[in-house]
């Protein structure tokens, strides 16, 4: 999973040295996943300063049904997920740092996405798209309703055990499909997410495409 980096002509050089690669056709600067271990190294250059969790290159959209709160219709909800990922936390020394976390896990209340991801989006889910946070400040990105377009809060679809993506048993959970898309750099987002039983039940039982 190579990663987009932003940087400035005068510090090219410095970029090379850490491992940071030139993509001719995109006129971009990138970190290969061989170099992932300089992750720390070329931070400062990361795209998207406001993003704490990077995700595979390979981005997962689960989908699922579900009844509109507002006007009762049944209509298609998705959520972010990826079978790992990196994220932005401290250590025990207080340190800033990029852990990578090998495990499943699919993403809810997510403030702020990277430009491909949000081009991405656009082009094949219109549906998912900014909307008024209810459980957090500001706006996030969640689903809206085919047929009445209200926002649809992803605590409606997470929050609670039997919830669309909080599934409870098996049955459920392959009520979910999960769809795999490439991505030449892996995006990042600003996001919440959970280990909790559901997440290993849609990760065993949820149809993969």
């Amino acid at each position: 999973m190579s990663l987009l980096l932003n940087v400035p002509a005068a510090e090219e050089t410095e970029a090379k040295s850490k491992g940071a690669l030139w993509d001719a056709n995109l006129q971009t600067w990138y970190l290969p996943d061989i170099n992932y271990d300089h992750i720390m190294e070329v931070d400062k250059w990361i795209t998207d300063r406001d993003t704490a969790i990077i995700l595979s290159d390979e981005v997962i959209i689960a989908h699922a049904q579900h009844t509109c709160p507002h006007c009762r219709n049944t209509t298609p909800v998705i959520a972010i997920g990826s079978d790992f990922f990196y994220e932005k936390d401290m250590n025990e020394r207080d340190e800033l740092v990029w852990f990578e976390l090998d495990f499943f896990t699919l993403f809810q209340q997510t403030s702020v996405i990277s430009a491909h991801l949000f081009n991405f989006f656009r082009d094949n889910y219109p549906l998912y798209k900014q909307g008024p946070a209810k459980s957090a400040d500001g706006f996030y990105w969640c689903n809206h309703c085919e047929h009445c377009g209200k926002d649809i809060d992803d605590a409606t679809l997470f929050a609670e055990p039997g919830s669309v993506f909080n599934p409870d048993n098996a049955t459920a959970a392959t009520a979910i499909t999960l769809r795999t898309f490439p991505f030449k750099y892996a995006p990042h987002i600003d996001a919440d997410y959970n280990m909790n039983e559901n997440v290993r039940l849609i990760n065993e039982f949820a149809g993969r495409t």
